[in-house]
């Protein structure tokens, strides 16, 4: 054999040994994508991890779109862009129901119409229907006459006949006495003077609310432990009677109006102090 032969020999040898190794790599890579093929076929990832984290409430999709001349459509209409909505305050939230459930049936497991005393929304479960979210007022309503009057004969006020239901409105002075006449009148006899007095007492309260926001801006930037302690005190006497407001005892609120008075009096004394 000549010396070239060899050459050639010893060439082609390593030829094909360099394929052999080629072909074995483009195997192996051809297993580990089969092998990833399956475990992504076979065993998927969380069902949200590349979809939407929220499930979509299956009330508001269906009541948003009746049409705006049925009862719940308008309804539904009216409760969007309210306080309840930027709140997330949905559907389910007051009328029960699984808002997660795909079929009508489903849907309205566990809703009554107002009208059935098993319902969220009776008359008489109103105000704990509300105080889920509101508890404080919720608390201070059930010390008030209303209250009673509402748990004993039906016949009081709830938390809709001052503020509405879907679209939730706060009583002002011009408006607070309207409300309070449907029962309070000369007709019926039950206290005729009271819409003029809860008038002037939400004035009252309105004025005052504006003036200790007045009083924390001037004085809250230099404030000293004793402004900051008067500031504070005049906060919760102010807060005391917003709360007491639902107790329907004007009274009481005039005095927490007083208190908080009293404790933004001593403001510009204890300025002078520091």
């Amino acid at each position: 054999m000549s010396e070239i032969d060899h050459i050639i020999r010893k060439a082609n040898a390593r030829r094909s040994r360099s394929l052999t190794s080629t072909r074995l790599a483009a195997l192996c890579a051809l297993s580990i994508c089969c092998i990833i093929s399956c475990a992504v076929l076979f065993f998927p990832g969380p069902a949200n991890a590349t979809g939407k984290e929220k499930v979509e409430n299956s009330c508001v999709h269906c009541h948003s779109r009746l049409p705006g001349t049925s009862f719940v459509g308008v309804k539904s209409h009216s409760w969007k862009g309210s306080i309840h909505q930027k709140n997330g305050v949905t559907c389910d939230k007051c009328h029960g129901g699984n808002p997660q459930a795909t079929s009508e049936k489903e849907a309205h497991v566990g809703v009554y119409g107002s009208s059935n005393p098993k319902s969220t929304v009776y008359y008489k479960n109103v105000p704990a229907t509300c105080g889920k979210c509101h508890g404080a007022e919720f608390y201070k309503f059930t010390q008030s006459l209303h209250f009673r009057r509402l748990e004993s004969t039906g016949q009081g006020p709830d938390c809709v006949t001052c503020h509405g239901s879907m679209v939730t409105t706060v009583l002002q002075p011009d408006t607070v006495a309207a409300v309070c006449e449907r029962c309070h009148n000369e007709r019926m006899g039950i206290f005729p003077y009271i819409p003029q007095k809860a008038k002037a007492v939400l004035l009252s309260l309105k004025v005052s609310e504006a003036l200790f926001d007045a009083e924390k801006s001037l004085y809250e930037h230099k404030a000293g432990k004793e402004v900051t302690a008067a500031l504070r005190n005049a906060q919760s006497y102010l807060h005391s009677a917003k709360l007491d407001w639902h107790k329907f005892d004007l009274d009481t609120v005039t005095g927490d109006l007083q208190d908080m008075y009293g404790a933004i009096s001593k403001l510009p004394a204890l300025k002078e102090q520091k």
